[in-house]
């Protein structure tokens, strides 16, 4: 009678209902974190706003702030390349990869495998929107500059 028992209640058990395998068929992808990226893209357009700060404190006020006076300071003696490349890393290539990773991380990516379908979202953060506004200024100023100097043939 117990196994009779056992197998009747065996069979009377509800199975559990399983979820649709919908989510196994999409690929939702955040590429980087929202907040940290924040941060570091605050950090990387901290460097040419010292550098443009420390420029116009030495320019209008006469006032020789670091890290400015170390570059009028040490860049005479550096190899033109260096001081070229210098400028270039400071003033432009760090907000550009500012702008970079806000915008990689405001952006949503989500493939759907059935429709073969990649479906392209923005989440509207407010921090991230206008880190990518003002570093893209910051770059494009110091880029604008940059060209206006080369084909007014300063050196």
């Amino acid at each position: 009678m117990n196994t009779d028992d056992l197998e009747n209640k065996l069979e009377n058990i509800n199975t559990p209902k399983m979820p649709s395998m919908q989510h196994q068929w999409q690929l939702k992808l955040a590429i980087l974190n929202a907040k940290k990226s924040a941060s570091v893209g605050l950090w990387l357009m901290l460097i040419p706003i010292l550098v443009l700060a420390g420029a116009f404190m030495h320019t209008v006020l006469y006032v020789s702030l670091p890290p400015w006076s170390w570059l009028v300071k040490y860049s005479p003696l550096w190899p033109i390349w260096i001081r070229v490349m210098v400028f270039v890393t400071v003033v432009i290539v760090f907000p550009i990869i500012a702008v970079l990773l806000n915008l990689l991380s405001i952006i949503w990516l989500q493939y759907d495998k059935t429709k073969h379908v990649l479906n392209i979202s923005v989440r509207m953060r407010r921090i991230n929107i206008i880190i990518i506004a003002v570093a893209g200024l910051l770059a494009f100023l110091f880029l604008g500059h940059l060209i206006a100097d080369w084909l007014a043939g300063a050196d």
